[in-house]
């Protein structure tokens, strides 16, 4: 903070500095005046012998005009290399006091950078919510008579209760794939609960339909993932 204060202060007194210089204009250098002083000359009463001496000629002494231009040119020059100096110390400043609000880090061995979160509650501890999304399922897949309709409802059911477990679901991931995760938990579901993911992306956003031997896979599944979470 007390950084900021010093280049803001330098900031604005340069700032005055350069007001007040376009406001004198620019420099300008006046010539002697030779008319005020008048030369004396000498004359032939003096020393009749010398030859009269030609009257110097005077020369109008313009005004340096061009050396006041480069002067002020290269006023401005610095003036604006400081004040671009002072204006990237400003910046830079201030993206060191943001740096400073953002929470720390946290790197695992993989190298990944992930922000710091509360741990979450084990699958484990949620078994009876996730179990009784699998006896719901179960029940619905008999109960559609389309069996697109029952695939849907069977694996919507079990989003719903691994939404339930009190598991924080990954900014990327998808509500299928937080499901496939929830219930994947118990490795030995592995299999059987990605071919019922499978049926249900097929049906809802392949454009399938569905039939009874589609109906009876998806129940199989159903049915080992059950006796994998008992």
């Amino acid at each position: 903070m007390r950084r900021l204060l010093w280049v803001g202060a330098v900031a604005a007194l340069l700032l005055v500095v350069m007001a007040a210089a376009s406001l004198q204009g620019p420099a300008r250098f006046e010539p002697p005046d030779f008319e005020s002083a008048p030369v004396p000359l000498p004359t032939m009463a003096d020393d009749p012998t010398q030859t009269p001496m030609p009257l110097p000629t005077q020369t109008a002494v313009p005004m340096n005009e061009t050396a006041a231009t480069v002067v002020s040119i290269i006023l401005m020059v610095i003036s604006g290399i400081v004040g671009a100096l002072l204006l990237f110390l400003a910046i830079r400043a201030l993206l060191r006091a943001w740096a400073a609000r953002i929470p720390p880090r946290e790197v695992d061995q993989a190298g990944d950078e992930s922000f710091a979160v509360s741990p979450e509650p084990n699958p484990e501890t949620a078994a009876p919510t996730i179990r009784r999304g699998i006896e719901a399922a179960l029940r619905v897949i008999d109960e559609h008579t389309a069996p697109s309709n029952a695939i849907i409802a069977a694996w919507v059911g079990l989003e719903e209760s691994a939404a339930e477990a009190g598991i924080t679901r990954g900014r990327t991931e998808t509500p299928a794939e937080f499901t496939l995760r929830v219930i994947t938990h118990r490795s030995a579901v592995a299999d059987d609960a990605a071919i019922l993911l499978r049926l249900y992306e097929r049906v809802r956003f392949a454009g399938h339909e569905a039939d009874e031997a589609d109906r009876v896979e998806a129940r199989q599944t159903l049915t080992a993932i059950q006796e994998g979470w008992r």
